[in-house]
């Protein structure tokens, strides 16, 4: 078994490429639920390919910061499948996350196939490393290493999610960032390598190491260019509005024809966007901001920065925060259950307790159950006469 030893310029470089490649996909995934489906899946394509490349990056900066007495090779093609492996799976953990309600059963189960497209990137780059070279790894060491990348990750994802602002979002690509150099760099420490019993001088199949640093350079150069553009905050976009306002002036602004064609929507002469009817409030569907009469609402509940407004129908994006809804002027059209819902006192149909946990029913085609905290029991138990 040989001594590994490694460039400490190389190993904080390979950290520093997980960090901006994490930042770079959660950023290109914020505001991804008010986006038609089809741009909304090439966003996440677009993540994929930032996550997954940075993971790529990281792991053969990190092989080409480890020092061997002797040359060492890499297999194209394996060296190319572990790419576009970690792409594939972390793909389908974005995909998870964007598409259907979130909650926290979807974080864990993205969070733990991002750790797997971590440690199958990995393992696969491994893989690839042909001639003169003889790997042999510890069990245990396998089995910590996918539990730190899993780990790892699904906390990475918890973090940036549960808030998508832009401190827990940094936050959360941090963490990422770190799970996938503590994954690689732990599964290496269980690592060993040994020269091969014929050894080749040159080894001319396998891909060059000075072709490998060229590739990962170049991927790095892109994942850094990405991260500037998406690391300086931008103004408000249509996606990423908090008023219904500034929502449709920006959809206003791929023309005004296509404005004036907006349902329930009217024009100032200031040149404003404003909602005709005072007791509505924005939703956005297939591409347009539209408005909604409170009497149509069940309940609004917290989704991050947003809301979604629960119809008998639907659940639809709504750009509004849910303290901005209780801010407004419609707020005594809803009454507080839960720090996560407003619940529209007309559409309660039933209450029910299950332990010390009270819920409300509302709605008629589909009944949705609303949590009550205890703080706020008595207040709907008044309300409502029971």
């Amino acid at each position: 078994m040989l001594e590994v030893h490694y460039s400490p310029f190389l190993v904080g470089a390979s950290v520093l490429v997980a960090v901006m490649a994490a930042f770079t996909c959660l950023r290109l995934t914020n505001g991804l639920r008010n986006l038609p489906v089809p741009r909304r899946k090439v966003r996440i394509a677009q993540a994929s390919v930032a996550l997954g490349g940075g993971i790529w990056s990281m792991h053969f900066i990190g092989m080409l910061a480890v020092t061997l007495p002797f040359i060492v090779s890499y297999d194209p093609l394996l060296t190319l499948s572990s790419a576009l492996i970690a792409i594939l799976i972390t793909g389908c953990g974005l995909l998870l996350l964007h598409f259907g309600e979130r909650t926290n059963l979807r974080i864990l189960l993205s969070g733990t196939l991002t750790g797997i497209g971590i440690a199958s990137m990995h393992y696969t780059g491994m893989a690839a490393i042909s001639a003169n070279c003889v790997v042999s790894y510890r069990p245990a060491g396998i089995v910590l290493s996918v539990l730190i990348a899993i780990a790892a990750s699904t906390l990475a994802m918890w973090l940036a999610y549960s808030n998508r602002s832009l401190l827990r979002t940094a936050i959360g690509a941090v963490v990422l960032g770190l799970s996938i150099s503590a994954m690689h760099y732990a599964a290496m420490l269980n690592t060993s390598f040994a020269q091969a019993v014929d050894f080749v001088a040159e080894p001319i199949p396998a891909l060059d190491p000075q072709i490998l640093a060229i590739s990962v350079s170049l991927s790095a150069f892109v994942i850094c260019g990405l991260f500037l553009l998406l690391a300086v905050p931008m103004e408000e976009t249509a996606e990423e509005a908090d008023s219904p306002q500034e929502a449709v002036k920006e959809t206003a602004s791929a023309g005004t024809r296509q404005a004036a064609r907006a349902p329930n929507v009217s024009l100032s002469r200031a040149g404003k966007m404003i909602p005709p009817v005072k007791n509505s409030i924005p939703y956005e569907k297939e591409g347009t901001v539209r408005f909604m009469n409170t009497d149509r609402i069940l309940a609004i509940e917290s989704d991050g920065h947003y809301t979604k407004i629960r119809t008998d129908e639907d659940a639809l994006f709504c750009p509004w925060s849910l303290s901005k809804v209780e801010k407004s002027q419609l707020a005594d059209r809803f009454l507080k259950t839960h720090r996560r819902y407003l619940v529209n006192p007309a559409h309660i149909n039933g209450l029910k307790k299950v332990g010390d946990q009270m819920f409300c029913y509302v709605g008629k085609a589909a009944e949705l159950e609303v949590p009550v905290s205890r703080s706020r029991a008595k207040d709907l138990r008044n309300l409502l006469g029971v």
